[in-house]
């Protein structure tokens, strides 16, 4: 997590940090199940620990970057505008939470709250969405269980091994 505002350069090693961690958002988001009418899938887990890494500005362009990709490539066009602001605020909200100065990202009950709240940004921002395409309020009810499933395997896999992989990273960039 490194100490900038919103006028970062983006110096080489900024843009190479960015590539790889919207590549790794990307690439967890294909790692998926589906779940009736919706999908259980691995970027949740990587967001999460994403927001540990990388400062709140950076969380956002990756992991909303990383699933806008994933919604262009697999098909899913008409959910990538949305994907990139509803997994941006998310990611940017979860990083600005754990990485509180008192904190640094290495409170695993900060981090466990944080994850909630950005379960819940994820599930109303696509609630909202699924209205929108639908036209009503009911039918979107229907994905509710899979946003679920995917925000608490995302928790579960990441609030144990977060600390550690961002431990790991920061002393290789």
């Amino acid at each position: 997590m490194e100490n900038s505002n919103v006028s970062q350069k983006y110096s080489t090693k900024r843009i190479v940090r960015l590539a790889l961690f919207i590549a790794i958002n990307m690439v967890a988001t294909y790692i998926h199940i589906p779940i009736g009418p919706s999908m259980m899938h691995l970027g949740t887990t990587t967001l999460f620990i994403t927001a540990l890494i990388l400062n709140p500005i950076d969380s956002a362009i990756a992991a909303g970057g990383g699933m806008f990709l994933f919604d262009l490539l697999g098909g899913y066009f008409s959910y990538a505008p949305f994907t990139l602001v509803i997994k941006g605020i998310m990611a940017f909200v979860v990083a600005k939470i754990v990485q509180r100065k008192d904190y640094n990202s290495e409170n695993m009950t900060v981090n466990f709250i944080a994850y909630v709240v950005g379960g819940i940004i994820s599930l109303v921002g696509y609630y909202l969405t699924n209205v929108y395409f639908t036209g009503n309020f009911i039918a979107p009810l229907a994905k509710i269980p899979g946003s679920l499933l995917t925000t608490s395997v995302g928790i579960i896999i990441a609030l144990p091994i977060g600390i550690q992989i961002k431990k790991k990273i920061f002393k290789s960039i």
